[in-house]
C-alpha cells in the first residue's frame, strides 16, 4: 500500500467519521463539533476549561473557536464568562439545555468506541493511535 493510497483512505475515513457524527448531531439540531465540545466539557467535570483548553483539544484556530462558541452559546448550549485566574481568558460552561443532552451524547461515543473495540484487537488498536497520534502531532509535515 503506498504512502499516497494511505493518506487517501485516512481522509476518507475521516470524512466518514464526520458524517456519522454529524447524522448524530442533527437530530439534536446540532453539528459533530458542537456535539464534541458538549462530550469534552461533560467530561472534564468541575475543571474550570477555557476557549483555549478548546482549541488545543481540537487542533482549531482562535478565531474558529471563537465563532464556533458563539454560535453555541447563541443556541444556549454553553455560556462564557471571564477566568478566575485571568479576566483576559473565558471560562466556557454547559448550560442546562447541554446538561439535558449530556447522557445521549456520551452514550453514542462510548457506543462508537465499543464498536472499534469490537472490531480490532488492543494491539491494533494502539497501533491505530501511534499513526494518529502522528499526524496530529505534526510529525509529518
Amino acid at each position: 500500500m503506498s504512502k499516497k493510497y494511505t493518506n487517501r483512505l485516512l481522509k476518507v475515513a475521516a470524512n466518514q467519521i464526520t458524517k456519522g457524527f454529524d447524522l448524530f448531531a442533527r437530530k439534536y439540531d446540532m453539528t459533530w463539533m458542537q456535539m464534541s465540545i458538549i462530550d469534552y466539557l461533560s467530561r472534564q467535570g468541575d475543571q474550570e476549561i477555557l476557549q483555549r483548553d478548546i482549541e488545543k483539544e481540537f487542533f482549531i484556530q482562535r478565531s474558529t473557536a471563537t465563532v464556533l462558541l458563539q454560535r453555541m452559546e447563541k443556541r444556549d448550549l454553553i455560556r462564557r464568562q471571564s477566568a478566575k485566574s485571568d479576566a483576559r481568558q473565558k471560562s466556557v460552561y454547559l448550560t442546562e439545555k447541554s446538561h439535558s443532552l449530556e447522557t445521549d451524547i456520551n452514550q453514542f461515543m462510548k457506543r462508537q468506541q465499543e464498536i472499534l473495540e469490537e472490531n480490532f484487537s488492543k494491539d491494533e488498536i494502539a497501533t491505530f493511535e501511534k499513526i494518529l497520534k502522528f499526524y496530529t502531532n505534526g510529525d509529518n509535515i
